[in-house]
């Protein structure tokens, strides 16, 4: 079973795009995908309770869907109570958009978030590419959150641009796994199963952003083992979610 553990839905902004639900369903679909981890955009640039609400409507309808909530700490008056009724509705994984919303990584707010995740055992997922293409030291930034706060970090947009830091950062924090959707340089997924097991690595195709054959087909090819490529496109994100044991 694939699972895609970065994908989104609604209305983009910045240029048109075929990302309605059912759009976005039907592609996954004809890539083999059986669960998506979704979030939709209007939580990221415009209301992100209203989006959150749109989330977990959209996957109370369509099972295959699993919510990814976002919390925008710029905007603090609610945060918590926000938090608060996502948890009681069962959401276990929030994402974080500071590329878009223009906040650090290394911001008082966003720490408080994480504390109040850290209660609820959550999962987080969090860009590696903020800002400038070339964003050496983010993943070190994170590497240090993920060694101050009990959570699982999901790190997106590991490139061969990044990939050492990776790497490192990785090796340091247990609780550190990294997402695909830019793995398409030769021997990436061969040189990260031999360095830190492919249990830490977790498939992600940012669709409908980026076309789901580019992050599908370089894992599909790689030559690293078909239990490798089971855990990574979704064995490993089932075990997160306690689908198994």
């Amino acid at each position: 079973m694939i699972v895609d553990c970065n994908s989104f839905f609604g209305f983009w902004p910045q240029r048109q795009l075929r990302s309605d639900l059912d759009a976005v369903k039907r592609e996954a679909a004809l890539h083999g995908i059986a669960r998506l981890v979704t979030c939709s955009f209007r939580g990221i640039f415009d209301d992100f309770v209203l989006g959150n609400e749109e989330t977990l409507q959209a996957c109370a309808v369509h099972p295959e869907l699993i919510p990814a909530a976002t919390i925008n700490p710029h905007r603090w008056l609610g945060v918590e109570e926000e938090i608060d009724r996502l948890l009681a509705r069962g959401v276990q994984i929030f994402r974080f958009f500071p590329e878009f919303q223009h906040w650090p990584y290394r911001f008082q707010p966003f720490y408080a978030l994480l504390e109040k995740l850290q209660s609820a055992a959550a999962m987080v997922i969090c860009p590696a590419r903020v800002g400038e293409h070339q964003s050496n030291g983010i993943i070190t930034e994170l590497g240090e959150l993920a060694a101050r706060y009990d959570l699982t970090f999901i790190i997106t947009g590991v490139y061969y641009g990044n990939l050492a830091e990776a790497i490192s950062v990785a090796k340091a924090c247990e609780n550190v796994l990294l997402e695909t959707h830019l793995l398409n340089s030769p021997d990436g997924y061969e040189v990260l199963v031999s360095e830190l097991g492919s249990y830490r690595l977790v498939y992600g195709s940012k669709a409908p952003l980026h076309p789901i054959g580019s992050s599908l087909l370089p894992l599909q090819l790689a030559e690293i083992g078909e239990e490798d490529k089971r855990r990574i496109l979704g064995g490993n994100v089932a075990q997160l979610l306690g689908w198994c044991s």
